[in-house]
């Protein structure tokens, strides 16, 4: 819990937390090409973002909370 409490401060103790910010970044770039190919009413890639949204998102979340690496 200590490592998330430094992410929030912004406190770093010397290791990069760029990955987990650009993974957010990536997370929010596709739910944007999500919510196009929505509006393009293009299933499969409403699908396929969707997808790829959520396990960018799911990887960011869990690295930032310390469950994965």
């Amino acid at each position: 819990m200590s490592e998330l409490v430094k992410v929030a401060a912004g406190q770093q103790d010397g290791s990069a937390h760029w990955f987990i910010y650009l993974l957010f970044i990536v997370a929010g770039l596709l739910v944007g090409g999500t919510w196009a190919a929505y509006q393009a009413e293009n299933r499969v890639m409403t699908f396929i973002g969707a997808l790829a949204a959520a396990v960018a998102f799911t990887a960011a979340l869990l690295w930032l909370l310390g469950e994965v690496g």
